[in-house]
């Protein structure tokens, strides 16, 4: 699945040939790889267990996050076929669409039949994951054709007499989506509404770029019919808050890509070593519950955790004082971020604990991710923790709070829609 060269001698010069282009399956794994939501819950369909009676041809992959699931199938026409007049439109026709589509319905039954899996996922992890209900999972047929290929008409999508729905993309359309939508949430969302849109108001014979369809989503214009005009809402990535927030994914991508013998070993005091495996599985969990509720976390959310992502930075980067940050998701997962200033490194780790321990107390929460965030060289540190189950009545930790409150005053409030 990698790119090959040749050498040629000719009188004696040694000159290379231009590498073959990447496959679909080789950019679609990569930019998979590139997503620390999609390396976590996503899996080969060659992992899932079938029968004699029910083997048929499946999809490719599979993501399955708490009740979100998305089924990819990837379809790539050859490079060395020269294609006559007609000829593209009868493979998308055949190929993608009616084969496409058809793999991908047979892997939502087969989803269907289990009630739990065991896979391996891209970090050589071993998870147990719920499906969905058949109906809940998206179906994405991806298709890529040569780069100079003639201009065509192709379907966008595929619906069922029942009302099942397959969406039908081009590479380069799949590729822009992901650059706007990171989370398996988000990326449920916006399907969602291209599925309304294309159903709605958006005939084949007036089609938009998906471009334009991005910028309404943004725009948060779900009324309107399409038009060209709202590309130029798709050009912004983001900025400062969408890098600083990667910036925070990779650091936990990067604690769940270590391998086991290379965590860190604590020692007691008699200098016997703790339970490795136990700490190590204990700690990986924790990441993980964490990764499940970022995942989940829809675009408002999301919008203010980046925002008080990239406030926290500022601060700890400039060695100024700011008080906790804190949101609250509609799972009633508390997220609290933590700057530090460097005099009180000393104590890292036990404030970020204590304060996430006083934060999911206040508010009553049953699950409080938090972040701390400190700067012990030219690179920002970030330590994660993760607390689960009842509040009990903590008369102490009341007190404490009453006489010393540590966190801002809470509010709640809808923000503008926003450019992702």
């Amino acid at each position: 699945m990698g790119t090959t060269s040749e050498t040629i001698l000719d009188r004696g010069r040694v000159k290379e040939t231009a590498k073959e282009p990447a496959s679909l399956l080789h950019d679609f794994i990569a930019q998979q790889q590139s997503n620390v939501f999609a390396r976590a819950f996503s899996f080969g369909t060659n992992q899932l267990p079938t029968t004699a009676e029910k083997e048929s041809e499946l999809a490719d992959r599979v993501l399955l996050v708490d009740n979100i699931g998305l089924i990819f199938q990837l379809r790539e026409r050859e490079h060395k076929v020269t294609p006559k007049s007609g000829d593209l439109e009868k493979w998308v026709s055949g190929q993608v669409v009616r084969k496409g589509v058809r793999r991908v319905q047979a892997t939502r039954e087969l989803l269907a039949s289990y009630t739990s899996l065991s896979v391996v996922n891209h970090f050589g992890h071993r998870l147990t994951v719920t499906p969905s209900k058949p109906d809940a999972l998206v179906g994405i047929v991806i298709y890529r054709v040569p780069p100079k290929s003639r201009p065509f008409r192709a379907a966008r999508f595929k619906q069922y007499r029942h009302g099942g729905f397959v969406h039908i993309l081009r590479d380069t359309d799949y590729f822009e989506i992901c650059n706007h939508f990171v989370t398996p949430a988000e990326l449920v969302d916006y399907l969602e509404f291209r599925r309304d849109i294309l159903l709605s108001w958006d005939p084949p014979s007036t089609a938009v770029s998906e471009t334009a369809l991005i910028g309404q989503y943004l725009l948060e214009d779900f009324s309107s019919p399409p038009s060209s005009s709202l590309e130029r809402a798709a050009r912004s990535r983001g900025g400062p808050t969408a890098a600083e927030f990667s910036f925070v994914l990779d650091s936990l991508g990067a604690e769940l890509g270590v391998p086991e013998d290379e965590e860190d070993q604590d020692e007691d005091d008699d200098g016997s070593h703790e339970d490795e495996n136990g700490a190590h599985h204990a700690l990986t969990s924790h990441r993980y519950e964490i990764l499940i509720e970022l995942a989940l976390l829809r675009r408002y959310e999301l919008r203010a955790l980046k925002l008080q992502i990239r406030t926290a930075l500022e601060a700890v980067r400039a060695n100024r004082f700011e008080q906790p940050l804190r949101i609250t998701s509609r799972r009633q997962c508390g997220f609290l971020i933590v700057p530090l200033m460097r005099e009180f490194l000393e104590r890292s780790l036990e404030a970020l604990d204590s304060l996430a321990m006083a934060s999911k107390h206040e508010l009553d929460l049953k699950r409080q991710v938090g972040i701390g965030m400190w700067q012990t060289s030219e690179f920002v540190d970030i330590e994660w923790v993760f607390l689960e189950g009842d509040n009990r009545p903590n008369r102490a930790l009341d007190e404490r709070l009453a006489r010393s409150y540590p966190f801002r005053r809470s509010s709640e409030r809808r923000l503008p829609p926003i450019f992702t």
